[in-house]
């Protein structure tokens, strides 16, 4: 049994009844002593809100589905109600996630597409990424077509003091789930990794996804910036792919040779990409 967004193998030993279904929703990470939840991106949260919105000018609700980069379809809670909506952001278990309870508000508006108003950060114009506007763009199209609706939706954010030093609310999202980093976590995908000969231990999802097309015989792992406690954990042969902004943070350098050298003093790591 495979994560759905990471495709690393379960042992099989750890699997459980229900487990499948759990593992399937990407909601859900399985550990040696039971479940870790992922929450869901603020990309994943403004869909919803979106979604939510156009749905609203026919029934209340509640809950919508919202479908993520990763393909897989997410379900989040909502408030809405005639043509208003809201949804609130979920870190699961993540430690120290910022942007917990972040409430995303979404209103109908005349003039076509996603508009952003106040509480996004703004950096010239407004910061989006590419792939989370992707999503909510994919969502907000579905929707309108499902409802025949023909106009469009302003997004505002708004949050509790303790985010406030951000500026406003960054909209973002690789995958539309958000790992929830914990010691939990870090020991639960280090014993994982163990198990595979060959690894690719990445600083976040687009090094995986870099890491994934240019070593395929290596299983790609993301571990942010803990990656010096998995090399010194794992015997078998590792590959480093890595931002440059993270792996300074880890090593003291963003110099493809001295991030190696810096390496191999705690395992067998063979070659570092940055990216």
């Amino acid at each position: 049994m495979r994560d759905p967004i990471e495709l690393y193998e379960y042992p099989k030993e750890w699997l459980r009844r229900g487990a499948e279904k759990r593992i399937r929703s990407g909601l859900y990470i399985l550990t040696p002593n039971g479940w870790l939840r992922r929450g869901i991106t603020t990309g994943t949260t403004a869909s919803a809100s979106i979604v939510a919105s156009i749905a609203s000018l026919y029934e209340d609700l509640e809950k919508v589905k919202v479908k993520t980069p990763v393909g897989i379809d997410v379900e989040v809670p909502v408030i809405a109600k005639k043509g208003f909506a809201t949804a609130v952001k979920f870190s699961g278990d993540h430690a120290f996630d910022v942007t917990n309870g972040v409430a995303f508000k979404a209103r109908l508006i005349e003039e076509f597409g996603i508009k952003f108003g106040s509480g996004i950060a703004k950096n010239g114009d407004y910061v989006v990424s590419r792939s989370a506007m992707g999503q909510m763009l994919l969502n907000y199209k579905r929707a309108y077509e499902l409802f025949d609706f023909k106009g469009g939706v302003l997004v505002e954010a708004d949050y509790k003091q303790k985010s406030e030093k951000l500026n406003g609310i960054a909209i973002l999202g690789t995958t539309g789930f958000v790992e929830p980093w914990c010691e939990e976590l870090l020991r639960t995908k280090i014993e994982i990794a163990k198990r595979y000969e060959k690894i690719a231990i990445t600083t976040g999802r687009e090094s995986w996804k870099i890491a994934k097309e240019k070593f395929p015989e290596f299983q790609p792992f993301v571990f942010g910036v803990h990656l010096k406690e998995v090399i010194s954990a794992h015997s078998g042969e590792i590959i480093i792919v890595g931002k440059p902004g993270l792996l300074k943070h880890v090593f003291g350098s963003s110099e493809q040779i001295e991030v190696l050298n810096s390496a191999k003093k705690l395992g067998n790591v063979i070659e570092v990409v940055i990216c």
